[in-house]
């Protein structure tokens, strides 16, 4: 990381159940984020944490129309225009998504499938975006199944996600068993486990 630079984080919250379990790990991330030493150096200007809750956003599932193929710019006017441009800007990016069905939710795999725009310019036209170094991906996920393979699939969208905007797959937490609103509570060394290496790591 530049000194002097401001350190972006951008929180994606993908549950469509609004402070659930996910939502939680999330939120015990963030506060461990402001406790950070390393954020209270003097060569670090700033630290900025954008919260989108995709649930929210107005988007459209992607056409494959292809247009993206052409130019690398996808047609669709609508919030996720507003998106690309913080993804491009950020230097942490935090997922949160429960399991459904072995992969995460339709809202936010609409979400990523809109960053198909992304792969065109990468693996098509050969033209790499303007991008920090250094880029972080964290993902939180929560499942009420019991078998730790559940996550596998979820890894894998998370992985092809960051790989197509240059964000290195960093690190994760998973816990399964998780599945009622308010769960995470029951085991608060879950929540006390994101907080502190969000207190003590150095991204």
């Amino acid at each position: 990381m530049i000194p002097g630079n401001v350190f972006n984080v951008l929180a994606l919250y993908g549950s469509p159940r609004r402070d659930g379990n996910t939502d939680e790990l999330l939120n015990s991330f963030i506060n461990g984020l402001n406790d950070n030493e390393f954020f209270k150096r003097k060569e670090i200007e700033n630290i900025t944490i954008d919260k989108i809750f995709v649930s929210k956003l107005k988007i459209s599932p992607c056409r494959e129309c292809r247009h993206c193929s052409i130019d690398g710019e996808c047609v669709v006017n609508d919030e996720m225009q507003q998106i690309y441009p913080k993804i491009i800007d950020c230097d942490l990016l935090l997922v949160g998504s429960p399991v459904f069905f072995t992969t995460v939710p339709g809202n936010l795999k609409s979400f990523i499938d809109r960053f198909q725009r992304f792969w065109a310019l990468k693996y098509e036209l050969n033209k790499r975006i303007a991008t920090k170094p250094g880029r972080k991906g964290i993902l939180f996920s929560c499942a009420g199944s019991k078998p730790e393979n559940i996550f596998e699939c979820t890894r894998k969208v998370m992985r092809a996600f960051f790989d197509v905007i240059y964000i290195e797959y960093f690190a994760d937490f998973l816990y399964n068993s998780i599945d009622f609103k308010g769960d995470i509570q029951n085991d608060p060394e879950m929540l006390t486990k994101v907080y502190d290496f969000a207190k003590m790591t150095i991204f």
